[in-house]
């Protein structure tokens, strides 16, 4: 499953879409952990993982909340 090389929106789209699709085993433990750690769903925390990696890939930075 090696991610889209790009910085386009629809190249981070696609690949949060392929790391949301299949998880790696080591990315399942790290999952249960976020999820403990920051006390939101399983389901929150991969999509939180899932779209950090995909923005290191395209070498941007991550989106900050206003709280």
């Amino acid at each position: 499953m090696p991610l889209k090389k790009g910085k386009s929106q629809k190249t981070i789209s696609t690949n949060i879409k392929e790391l949301m699709k299949n998880p790696s085993k080591a990315r399942s433990k790290g999952i249960g952990t976020l999820a403990k750690k920051q006390g939101i769903t399983r389901k929150q925390a991969h999509r939180r993982q899932a779209v950090a990696i995909a923005l290191r890939a395209a070498g941007k930075p991550r989106i900050k909340r206003k709280k």
